[in-house]
C-alpha cells in the first residue's frame, strides 16, 4: 500500500490542462477573496478539470443513449437534469 508521501508526491507532479493563470484570474472575480496560495490554485485547477471530466463522461453515456453520433449541448443539459450531483447548473444556461 502505497504511502501518503507517495500519494502527495504523485499528485504534485500530475499534469494539468486549464491555465493556472486563468483559474486564479477567476478565483479573484469573488469579492471575499484577498489572497490565494499557488498550491490552492492547483489543487482547484486540478477539481475544475476532474469536475469537467464527470460532466463530459455522464453527457456521452447520455448521447450513446439516444444513439446519436455527436455530442451535442442537448446532452450536457440532460446530463444536468438527470443527475443530482449538477442540480446546482439548472438554469445556468438559459
Amino acid at each position: 500500500m502505497a504511502s501518503s508521501n507517495d500519494q502527495i508526491k504523485t499528485s504534485s507532479t500530475r499534469s494539468y490542462q486549464l491555465p493556472l493563470t486563468k483559474v486564479k484570474s477567476i478565483i479573484k472575480l469573488d469579492n471575499d477573496t484577498r489572497m490565494i496560495s499557488q498550491d490552492s490554485v492547483y489543487i482547484l485547477t486540478l477539481a475544475a478539470e476532474e469536475f469537467i471530466r464527470m460532466l463530459t463522461r455522464d453527457a456521452h453515456n447520455s448521447m450513446k443513449q439516444c444513439a446519436s453520433k455527436r455530442l451535442d449541448r442537448l446532452h450536457i443539459f440532460s446530463s444536468i437534469n438527470t443527475n443530482p450531483l449538477y442540480e446546482f447548473l439548472d438554469g445556468s444556461f438559459d
